[in-house]
């Protein structure tokens, strides 16, 4: 009886928690979308017969907001599967260096291509740049065996070598120096329905999938040989974990340029509400990254109005205190 009221009592809690989640987004969905809008109100909202107000709603505001919604809920996940992957708590696609890999080739597609007029060919860059970064990461983590610190510290190095890299491409190339170098810094203005569509079409499967995969990632996280014991195909698993991070990482790279920090914020702060277990954490953590880069990139919009500044500006203010105390909070040791 005890134990039914228990269940009940942490179901009620949890519906609870994701309840205040979900109002929140739609109130920074409502804000984000009506905020210094001329002559848009309450009452004409819903009935957007000017083509002024209706062209600003709905081809600029709302392609940005839904854009912000699914990378923060993919870079998210794709941090909390991470984590549970090397078992290290300051794992992030930023840190370890998917990201930069992802931005190297994105931007090598966009040099070639001439801009970001074909973002499919872009979206593939930053994939393929993601998957190179990954499999060194994979290849360094088979010789350094159970030392994480050593495969975070090689993410680092990858991280640096392909910022410098990426920088090199782009000194080549100055004519378009101003707007790659704004997109590097990782930027959702300009956002498409085109935009949406493939990031949507991308990320919706893989957050799904993972999903499914909550309870792999629950016994992956105790050890290699207790996954092993319980039946757990653990390379199989990694493969398709490093897969969804590849696909969730290198397609939000590939539309608004590497926004870092949101998969290791958001994982440490989801778990603090609902505990360790995955088939929780990722639901919440997915919900969460998307809250928090719409409330960025409302930031990145009028803190400093009229100039704007790339969200990844923002969310870069928020993740470096935040690294550093990790940190300390786990007394300067990497693991």
């Amino acid at each position: 009886m005890k134990k039914q009221q228990r269940l009940s009592g942490n179901l009620i809690k949890l519906i609870m928690i994701f309840s205040v989640f979900s109002f929140v987004l739609i109130i920074i969905s409502a804000v984000t979308v009506t905020f210094r809008v001329d002559g848009l109100t309450w009452k004409n909202m819903f009935q957007l017969n000017d083509s002024v107000l209706s062209y600003t709603v709905w081809s600029i505001r709302m392609p940005r907001l839904l854009l912000a919604v699914i990378l923060g809920a993919s870079l998210a996940t794709a941090g909390c599967l991470l984590q549970a992957m090397t078992r290290n708590s300051l794992s992030d696609p930023e840190i370890i260096g998917i990201n930069q890999g992802a931005s190297c080739f994105a931007v090598i597609a966009i040099m070639l291509f001439e801009g970001r007029g074909n973002s499919t060919v872009i979206m593939i860059g930053a994939l393929i740049g993601a998957s190179v970064v990954a499999v060194l990461i994979f290849l360094i983590s088979r010789y350094s065996g159970k030392d994480f610190s050593r495969l975070l510290l090689a993410g680092v190095a990858i991280s640096a070598f392909m910022g410098a890299f990426t920088t090199s491409i782009i000194l080549l190339y100055e004519t378009q120096l101003s707007e790659v170098l704004y997109w590097m810094a990782g930027k959702l203005s300009g956002a498409e329905w085109l935009d949406n569509q493939l990031a949507w079409a991308v990320n919706i499967p893989a957050i799904l999938f993972a999903f499914l995969l909550a309870n792999s990632v629950n016994t992956l996280v105790q050890g290699e040989e207790i996954a092993l014991g319980l039946g757990v195909k653990v390379v199989r698993t990694q493969q398709l974990l490093g897969l969804l991070i590849i696909i969730m990482t290198g397609s939000a790279v590939a539309v608004a340029g590497p926004i870092g920090f949101i998969g290791l914020m958001v994982p440490h702060m989801s778990k603090r509400i609902v505990g360790a277990n995955h088939r929780i954490v990722l639901p919440l953590a997915a919900l969460m990254g998307a809250n928090l880069l719409a409330a960025a990139d409302f930031a990145a919009q009028w803190a400093f109005y009229p100039t704007e500044i790339p969200v990844g500006i923002v969310t870069a203010f928020l993740g470096v205190p935040f690294f550093i105390y990790l940190l300390r909070r786990s007394g300067g040791k990497i693991r």
